[in-house]
Order: C-alpha cells, then sequence, then structure tokens
C-alpha cells in the first residue's frame, strides 16, 4: 500500500497547488460574441454559478479546529506537510492556516506554498485511512471546501536541473556525449482557488499480471535477457499508470473556481535559451467524478512562448540561427468541455481487463469549443478564429458514431507566416540560381525597369519578394469556414462522411461519400469468432454497399488571385523556363491553357471511356470560365455491393457504368 500512500498523498498536494488571493471577477467577452452566449443558458448558468462559488461567504455550523497531523502520520516519509499558524475562525467554521506548505523531501527539495488555506468539514479520519490504505470501498466526503490564497510552487527549477544532471550524465555514459540544458526560473501560481465537496470514491485496483506480456502476446521460444528486462520495465510502467489511474478514480468533485492562474519558465540550452508563460484569468468545472467530467470552462488565456539563438560552438550554430529570436503568443477568450466520459474504460485498465462488447456504452471524447482564438509568429497575426469546436460524445463501444470538427470565422495569415520562415533563413542562403553562377536579371515592363520586379540575386531575397506580393494579389489574408462530420449508424451500418469549406473571396468547396459498413451486431459477431481476421472480412463483403459520393467546387475569384501572383513569381525568374512561361501569362490566359492542356486528352480517353470527353469538357470550362462551379457527382439508384462492383469487370458497357453508379459532371460559369 506504500505506493497508494504516496500516490494518494501527491494527489492531495496537487489539489492544494492548484489553490491560491480574491481578484475581481474575469471580463468575459462582449455578449454579442461571447461563448456563453452563443452556447446557450446552461453554459451562461455554469459560468455564473463557478463565479458565485469563488466569491460566496461560506460558513459551516459546529465545527472543530481541524487537525492535520494524522493525514501528516500517514504520508510516506517523502512527503511532509506544514504550516506557520493555524486558527479556528468560530464565524464561519473554518481552520485558516498560514504558509501552508506541502514538501517534497528529495534531494533538493520541492513543493506547494499557500499563503493562505482554509479548510471546512475536513474528515482527518478518512482522508489519513485512505493514504494508510484503509477503507479502501468507502464512500465518503473528505471535506465539504477548501479556499486558498497566493499559492506557489517553490525549488522546482533545482528538482528539475537535477534529473536533467542525471540525465545529461546517463547520456554522456552511454553515448559518449552530454547535454547541458536546465531552468533558470520556474514559477507558478493561482491567486485564489475554491474546491466544494470533495470526496472519495471507492479504490480499486488489481496489478497486470507478471505473466502479462506471455498470457496476451505467447512466445515460441524464450526471451532473451535484454528483452526480459525490456518486458519487465514496461510492465513495472503498466502497473505505474494503473496506479496513478486508480487514484484518479478514488477522488470525486463537485465544483472548482479559481482566478489568476500562472505559469513560466526560463530555460537555457546549446545555442537556444527559451522562456514561456501561461495565464488564465479564470477556470472551473463541475462534476468530476473520476475521469468522468460533466463540465469546465477557461476565460481568457494567454500562452507566449520565446526563442532566443546564439552560436556557441554546439550543433546549432550549423544553422547560422545567430541572433535569431522567434516568439508565439496564442490567446483564447473562451473556453468550454463538457460531457468527458472515460471513467467507466477506466475501472476495466485499473482491474486489467478488457472491456467486452456487451459494454456499448463505454466512453465519451466529450464536446469541445474555443472562442476568439488567436495566434501570433513575431507579433504577426498567422491564424485567428471566432470558433473552434470539436464533438465526439456518441460512442458504440471504442468506435465512433458521430464525430464533428468546425472552424468558423478563419484567417490564416500566410503573409505573416512567411515572414516567420524568412526570420529562420541566414542572410547567407543562396538558392540554387545563385549556386549554379546564374542570377537572376532585372526586367523592363511596360517601360519600368524593375527594381520592383527584379529577380534578387539570393535565395532569401527572392522569398521576401514573393512574401511582398502575397498583398499585393489578395493572397495576404486568407478568410476561410470549414465543417466535417463522420457517421456510422451502429444499428443499420449507414455511413457517411463530408467536409465542406467556404472562403469569401476565394470560393466554396465540398466533399463526401456515404457507405454501408457493418453494424455493431455484426462487428461483435465477428469480434466473438474464433478466426477474427476471417471473420471481419466476411462482414465487410456482407455489409459493405456505395451509396453516394460527391465533389463540388465554386470560384469566387480566388483563381484569378492565385494565377495572377504566379504570374508575378514568374516574372522574379525571368532566366528559368517555367519563370519565363508563368511571367508572361496573365490569368486568363492561364486558364486558357489549363483548358487546353485537359481538352487535350480528352480524344485518348473517350476511346477507353466514351463519356469521359463530355465530362473533360465540363472540368475544361469550369477552369476556363472565372466565377463557374463543378460539381462531380455519383449518386447510383440503388446502393451498390461488392457482388455489384464485381459484375461490373473490365469489360462492363460503360453507359451501364454511368447508369449504375449515376455519375454526372456539372460545370455552371457565368
Amino acid at each position: 500500500m506504500k505506493t497508494l500512500s504516496c500516490l494518494s498523498a501527491l494527489l492531495l498536494a496537487g489539489t492544494l497547488a492548484a489553490c491560491g488571493n480574491g481578484k475581481d471577477e474575469p471580463s468575459l467577452p462582449p455578449a454579442e460574441n461571447s461563448s456563453a452566449n452563443s452556447s446557450g443558458p446552461e453554459w451562461q448558468a455554469s459560468i455564473a454559478n463557478l463565479q458565485a462559488l469563488a466569491g460566496e461567504a461560506f460558513s459551516l455550523e459546529d465545527q472543530l479546529e481541524a487537525d492535520l497531523q494524522p493525514i501528516n502520520d500517514a504520508l510516506p516519509e517523502l512527503l511532509s506537510v506544514s504550516w506557520d499558524d493555524k486558527s479556528l475562525d468560530a464565524a464561519t467554521g473554518a481552520t485558516v492556516f498560514s504558509g501552508l506548505k506541502v514538501t517534497i523531501a528529495t534531494d533538493p527539495e520541492f513543493g506547494i506554498l499557500a499563503e493562505e488555506a482554509a479548510v471546512w468539514g475536513l474528515d482527518t479520519d478518512l482522508v489519513a485511512a485512505r493514504l494508510r490504505g484503509e477503507r479502501l470501498a468507502e464512500t465518503g466526503l473528505a471535506f465539504s471546501r477548501l479556499e486558498a490564497r497566493n499559492v506557489s510552487y517553490f525549488g522546482v527549477a533545482n528538482a528539475f536541473n537535477t534529473l536533467f544532471d542525471a540525465m545529461a550524465e546517463s547520456m554522456e555514459e552511454e553515448a559518449g556525449t552530454g547535454l547541458d540544458f536546465g531552468f533558470d526560473r520556474f514559477e507558478s501560481s493561482t491567486a485564489e482557488m475554491v474546491f466544494s465537496n470533495v470526496s472519495l470514491r471507492p479504490y480499486e485496483l488489481v496489478p497486470a499480471s507478471g505473466t502479462f506480456f506471455e498470457d496476451n502476446w505467447p512466445q515460441d521460444e524464450p526471451l532473451s535477457q535484454e528483452d526480459a528486462e525490456q518486458q519487465a520495465a514496461v510492465l513495472s510502467a503498466i502497473r505505474l499508470a494503473q496506479h496513478v489511474i486508480a487514484v484518479s478514480r478514488s477522488l470525486s468533485i463537485e465544483a472548482v473556481a479559481a482566478h489568476d492562474t500562472t505559469t513560466s519558465y526560463l530555460m537555457n540550452q546549446p545555442g537556444m535559451t527559451q522562456s514561456a508563460e501561461v495565464s488564465l484569468e479564470f477556470y472551473g468545472y463541475e462534476d468530476l467524478n473520476g475521469l468522468d467530467l460533466g463540465r469546465a470552462v477557461g476565460v481568457n488565456a494567454v500562452q507566449s512562448h520565446t526563442m532566443e539563438f546564439a552560436n556557441d560552438g554546439g550543433e546549432l550554430d550549423e544553422l547560422d540561427l545567430d541572433g535569431i529570436e522567434f516568439g508565439q503568443v496564442e490567446t483564447t477568450a473562451f473556453m468550454s468541455y463538457a460531457d468527458l466520459k472515460l471513467d467507466k474504460l477506466a475501472g476495466f485498465l485499473v482491474r486489467s481487463e478488457f472491456p467486452s462488447m456487451d459494454e456499448r456504452d463505454l466512453l465519451s471524447l466529450g464536446t469541445w469549443e474555443a472562442r476568439d482564438y488567436t495566434l501570433k509568429f513575431n507579433d504577426g497575426d498567422v491564424f485567428e478564429a471566432d470558433r473552434v469546436a470539436f464533438e465526439a460524445d456518441d460512442f458504440a463501444w471504442f468506435f465512433p458514431e458521430d464525430v464533428t470538427f468546425g472552424v468558423s470565422g478563419a484567417k490564416i495569415g500566410a503573409k505573416e507566416a512567411g515572414e516567420v520562415v524568412l526570420a529562420f533563413i541566414p542572410e547567407s542562403a543562396a538558392g540554387p540560381a545563385a549556386e549554379n553562377g546564374a542570377v537572376p536579371e532585372a526586367q523592363e515592363e511596360d517601360g519600368e525597369t524593375a527594381e520592383e520586379g527584379a529577380a534578387p540575386d539570393d535565395f532569401k531575397q527572392n522569398l521576401r519578394a514573393a512574401i511582398g506580393k502575397l498583398e499585393e494579389h489578395g493572397l495576404a489574408t486568407i478568410p476561410f469556414d470549414v465543417s466535417m462530420r463522420w457517421q456510422w449508424g451502429a444499428d443499420s451500418g449507414e455511413t457517411g462522411f463530408s467536409l465542406d469549406s467556404s472562403s469569401e473571396g476565394f470560393g466554396t468547396g465540398a466533399i463526401s461519400f456515404d457507405v454501408d459498413l457493418p453494424a455493431y451486431p455484426a462487428i461483435r459477431e465477428a469480434f466473438d469468432a474464433e478466426d477474427r481476421e476471417i471473420a471481419f472480412e466476411e462482414a465487410f463483403k456482407a455489409a459493405f454497399a456505395f451509396r453516394g459520393a460527391r465533389f463540388h467546387e465554386s470560384d469566387d475569384g480566388g483563381y484569378d488571385k492565385l494565377f495572377a501572383y504566379a504570374s508575378a513569381i514568374g516574372k522574379l525568374y525571368p532566366q528559368e523556363g517555367w519563370g519565363a512561361m508563368l511571367g508572361g501569362m496573365e490569368p486568363q490566359q492561364m486558364r486558357n491553357f489549363i483548358a487546353t492542356m485537359i481538352r487535350s486528352g480528352k480524344q485518348a480517353a473517350s476511346q477507353e471511356f466514351p463519356p469521359a470527353a463530355a465530362w473533360l469538357e465540363s472540368v475544361a470550362s469550369y477552369y476556363e470560365s472565372p466565377g463557374g462551379s463543378i460539381e462531380i457527382k455519383a449518386a447510383p439508384p440503388r446502393p451498390l455491393t461488392l457482388a455489384d462492383f464485381e459484375a461490373l469487370g473490365p469489360d462492363a458497357d460503360p453507359e451501364q457504368i454511368v447508369e449504375e453508379f449515376g455519375f454526372s459532371v456539372t460545370q455552371t460559369g457565368e
């Protein structure tokens, strides 16, 4: 039970670590853009309740001063809890600790320090017993409420550096080379955090047996000593993971609310110094039961990361990055996560069992949403989105029945991304032209010499010029919306996939297909068969049917922008064959060229498959005419089985193939 005690203590330490001085209520996004508003009243209520939890004046009657000493005595030697002072607040019933510290007694030691912490309703006996590995089957309230202010870590940088030194020493012994890296600073703090009704659930664990590998992957011959040692190491890691999951499953929390959490570090390594800071103005969650989570929210998250390179005689010197700085900043105004369900699956894992297909309602990955997301590289807006959402809360056993992903109001900063790439290219870098001794010459066009249109004499200058022309041709920032969905009917086998996209000023696109796959009962029967591989193959053959597919694209100016840009790039390389060709064509000429190339294959294609001539003409016309659309669709009158595919052999009549598949190509133009 020593491992249980240690892991439980670490979990208790982590609970205190998350705590921390009251701040003003966080500012939510404006009402018209607020995720809470757009996500419905349920989310609005959730945020309001969590914020109220943090500001609540809580009290509990008939309380005695909490005694942490029995808990301290139950901790393993590695861990200890200490405090500077404690007192009972008779008015509220809280036991208030000042200078509460949880120390992990490694060399050097590290841990967590709370300037002040208050606890109500602490069941010392239950917590201490659980730490000793007793009363494992009980469910009980560990404490009613915990508040902590100004919580911070101490000694973490030194602890990590000791670990890094040991790793470097080990690598030097094995490979003859060492590493020199470590933290100059590692800090993390939370201003205030509140836990409401934290309970202990039954603890269960059946560690993986010593014959785990033999039982699951029997060997014909005895293992070598090296393989046996590797298996023993993996088995040890599996058992440790089981312990961690088992302890996590034994915890239940009604609600948590936290203000002003920040983490930052400064790290030095050969050739590079990097620093990072993560901050979250407010976050909270409700209904945590083991590995099931009812809902979680976060407001105003900022993550920044900076790297500075310097030549110092190390391996990075070969990249010639001396003096280059890179900064990345991500911001999210609002995040939410709901209906995560992994506890049932985790229960099987800690019992060293594999869930049978009787456990159809096994898991859910829940729904996730982020609002007003931005990503900057070196202060340049590389990506932003009004909303990003993911939903995968419908599973049959391990099989997803419905998965959706969507991004709306998004923009990619192509020019800004290009500038970042440019920053990482040494000034000395030369392109193929310079390497071959052929330097592009400046061109004269419409009476202008072109300093602007002149081709630079090295790779970096060429790239800089190409990036500069993105804005000129409307490609500096590309807006888009995209949505994806996968559906599988567990009872019917009907399966569909769709991907839709749109970009204002560029066009739209859509891809979809619909098929029949084995339904859940058929998969279950195959899974239970003696020869699963053959059974699954037969189930697929029996169930598969093709219902249809579609490709659609419309042009709203995207090709003209792209072709004009290609022409501008060609003008930078007039001495190259491809450059001369592209630079000499305007967008409509490029359209005509593509259409001509497509039409050149019509005769040969029609000899093999007569309907192809008309289809190729439609495709050619689409590229030739701005503002049009193209749709390629297969809509069979009835679902086509594998037997139908086999019947349509290589000698099948083309008209029969078109009829059976319902093929059509539709082109529109202005």
